[in-house]
């Protein structure tokens, strides 16, 4: 009996190091952030392993890859990006040069963007940034559409004998797309929370897209000055804002003071998240709350 258990052990076990063996083996693509590892994911299925170079917790603005993260990013067929966060500007040319044979492609083809040093709008406040583009495209789902037609594009062009598949599996997602949108118009369809307060400007398009209006407590990427607190403390209680968005990747002193002050209602919410349905439609949720 001993024995037959021996066996049985053993051929599990060669069965599990095969089966990770094969997983290893499958080609490799790279996103810089977890929604486009969620993008990604949902288009090439099953013919691609992909890995994520900003860890969950990390601000993509400030974010440092490491030695070995710029070594195995040379096993990538490509790095998809977002095209303006920190992380992308700052580390591009290293990462090219640790990854010359890596096609590096930027999804935001096509995007009409919020130019913070140029355009007047109402979508945010208190905010810019080094290139003029506010960088955070995917919070908005007809951004996240037009990415995914372009990280299709780019896929099929990789690996054109799965491209009826990823072709497939775009149109699957569209319909995701779409029913997040729809969730998100009905929710805030009759909300009278029109403004709210946000320590980085994250949900710029998301604003944008349903005609919110966001302030950012950090201004020009730096923590407010005592004088810029108080302004914001004028804000809230004159636009009777009472929410307050909490991100893990920044620190959240300087928003506590504000909530002491105003009573603003403190909501977390992981915009970085992988699980980017579930986060857009959290934001649209917590805003209907009256």
């Amino acid at each position: 009996m001993k024995t037959i258990y021996a066996f049985l052990i053993i051929i599990y076990c060669c069965c599990g190091c095969g089966s990770r063996q094969s997983n290893n083996t499958r080609p490799a693509l790279s996103v810089t952030i977890e929604p486009l590892r969620y993008l990604t994911e949902q288009i090439a299925g099953d013919y691609f392993e992909v890995t994520t170079l900003v860890p969950r917790g990390n601000s993509p603005e400030t974010y440092e890859p490491t030695s070995r993260q710029l070594m195995e990013l040379s096993r990538s067929r490509a790095l998809f990006l977002t095209g303006h966060l920190g992380f992308e500007r700052n580390w591009l040319k290293a990462l090219q040069a640790n990854a010359p044979e890596t096609d590096f492609i930027s999804l935001s083809k096509g995007i009409r963007y919020i130019r913070t040093a140029t355009e007047n709008h109402t979508a945010t406040d208190g905010h810019s940034h080094a290139d003029g583009i506010e960088p955070h495209i995917w919070t908005s789902p007809e951004n996240l559409r037009i990415m995914a037609h372009n990280l299709c594009d780019a896929l099929c062009r990789i690996d054109s004998a799965h491209q009826t598949a990823y072709r497939n599996n775009l149109q699957q997602l569209e319909l995701r797309i779409k029913t997040v949108d729809d969730s998100i118009r009905t929710l805030l369809k009759d909300s009278r929370q029109r403004e709210f307060l946000i320590y980085h400007p994250t949900l710029s398009y998301f604003a944008r897209d349903y005609g919110l209006v966001q302030h950012a407590i950090e201004t020009d990427g730096k923590e407010p000055s005592p004088a810029r607190l108080q302004q914001l403390i004028a804000l809230c209680r004159n636009k009777h804002i009472r929410t307050v968005f909490i991100q893990q990747e920044f620190d959240s002193r300087n928003a506590e003071t504000i909530i002491n002050e105003t009573g603003l209602q403190p909501a977390d919410i992981n915009p970085l998240s992988y699980h980017w349905e579930t986060e857009m439609i959290k934001v649209a949720q917590i805003l209907s709350h009256e």
